[in-house]
C-alpha cells in the first residue's frame, strides 16, 4: 500500500527510508529532523517512508516525507518494492533487522546506510555506530555525515510548523504546559492529581502564570477534573491538538512538566524547558532517559528511586524542579 502526495515517481530520483517499527506519536515524531535534514541536502529527492504501519502517514502530514509504503513480512514484497522505487540513497533506522539489512545491502541502491549492528558494518555502504545513549532523533541524525548531530539546535525543523498557527488558542504569556499523557502503559502516568498540586503551588507563588494542559483523546476525560482544579482565566486546555500547536505552544511556554510522552518530544525539540517525571521501577530510567530526553535542552529530569514506581517521585520536588525550570529558562 502506497500513501501520501502523489506525484509522478520517476520524475524525482528517490531517497528512501526504513523507519523505526514503532508505530506511536512520540516515537514517529523523533524522525522529523533526520527527514526535514534530507529534504534541506537533497532538494530535488522525493523521500519514500517505508514502515509496516498505516500510523506513520504522519511524517508525510507534516510535510517530512513525499510518500509512505507500507509493506508486510515478505522478503519478495519488500524487494520489489526497492526495484521500483530505484533510490538514490536508502537509510535503514532499524538496527536489529537482519532481514532488512539484508535486502537493503544487497540492492543496487549507490548508498546504503545505517547502524553498525544486525549486519549493517557488513552489508551497508556507510554504517554508524549505534548509540542509544544519545537522544533518538539525535541518534538518527548521527547517520549524515558532517553534522554536528549531538549538539545541533532541533528547533528549527518546527518554527515553520509553528508559524502558521492561530495562537488565540493558547494561554497569554507567561504560561508553563503541562502534558500528563503517556499511552504506552501505567508505569508512566503520574497522576493527573499531583500535575494539579504542582499547578496549585505554582499558582499560589508566582501570580502571573497561566497553565496550558496538553492533553490526548486518551486523556480528554481529565478536562472536568482540570477545570474544577484550576481559575478558568489561568487555564488553557489543548485536545489531542495538531504537530503545528504542540510547536506553537512549546515555543510560546516559559516551561513544560509532563511523564514521557509524544507531546514531551515536540516540546523538547523546540527547545523548550522540560521537567519530566519517570519511572525507575525496573531500575532502567537511567538508559530511558538518555535515548528519550535530549541531554542538550538541559532537562530536569525527576525519576523515582530504584525499584520505586513513578507515583514515588513527590509534588514537592516535582514543584521545586518546575520553579527551577522557570527561573532558568529566561523566557517571558
Amino acid at each position: 500500500m502506497t500513501t501520501g502526495r502523489r506525484h509522478d515517481v520517476a520524475v524525482a530520483p528517490a531517497i528512501a527510508v526504513f523507519i523505526e517499527n514503532r508505530p506511536f506519536f512520540g516515537a514517529l515524531l523523533v524522525h522529523v529532523p533526520l527527514l526535514r535534514e534530507l529534504r534541506r541536502r537533497h532538494p530535488d529527492c522525493r523521500i519514500h517512508l517505508l514502515a509496516p504501519f498505516a500510523e506513520a502517514r504522519l511524517l508525510c502530514e507534516l510535510g517530512a516525507a513525499d510518500e509512505l509504503h507500507i509493506y508486510g513480512r515478505g522478503w519478495a514484497e519488500v524487494q520489489n518494492l526497492l526495484r521500483e522505487l530505484r533510490p538514490e540513497a536508502v537509510y535503514l533506522l532499524r538496527p536489529t533487522s537482519l532481514r532488512l539489512a539484508a535486502l537493503v545491502g544487497f540492492c543496487r541502491a549507490p548508498e546504503r546506510v545505517g547502524f553498525r549492528s544486525g549486519g549493517g558494518r557488513l552489508l551497508l555502504s556507510r554504517s554508524v555506530a549505534h548509540d542509544v545513549s544519545v537522544y533518538r532523533p539525535r541518534k538518527y541524525l548521527s547517520l549524515l555525515p558532517e553534522l554536528p548531530f549531538q549538539t545541533m539546535p532541533l528547533a528549527e525543523h518546527f518554527r515553520d510548523f509553528a508559524a502558521a498557527v492561530d495562537r488565540s488558542a493558547l494561554p497569554r504569556q507567561p504560561y508553563v504546559a503541562v502534558l500528563p499523557g503517556g499511552g504506552a502503559g501505567g508505569f508512566k502516568l503520574w497522576g493527573v492529581e499531583r500535575f494539579l498540586k504542582v499547578c496549585a503551588a505554582l499558582a499560589g507563588s508566582a501570580r502571573e502564570l497561566r497553565f496550558l494542559f496538553v492533553l490526548g483523546r486518551a486523556e480528554a476525560h481529565l478536562r472536568a477534573a482540570i477545570a474544577a482544579a484550576l481559575p478558568a482565566d489561568r487555564l488553557g486546555l489543548l485536545i489531542d491538538a495538531p504537530v503545528a500547536t504542540l510547536a506553537a505552544a512549546a515555543f510560546g511556554a516559559r516551561a513544560a512538566l509532563g511523564n514521557d510522552c509524544g507531546p514531551g518530544h515536540v516540546f523538547q525539540m523546540c527547545g523548550c524547558p522540560f521537567v519530566c517525571v519517570m519511572s525507575n521501577q525496573d531500575g532502567r530510567a537511567a538508559g530511558r532517559v538518555a535515548e528519550w530526553v535530549d541531554a542538550v535542552n538541559h532537562p530536569y529530569v525527576q525519576t523515582s528511586p530504584r525499584g520505586e514506581p513513578i507515583a514515588a517521585i513527590t509534588v514537592e520536588q516535582v514543584t521545586a524542579a518546575l520553579e527551577q525550570a522557570c527561573s532558568d529558562s529566561g523566557r517571558a
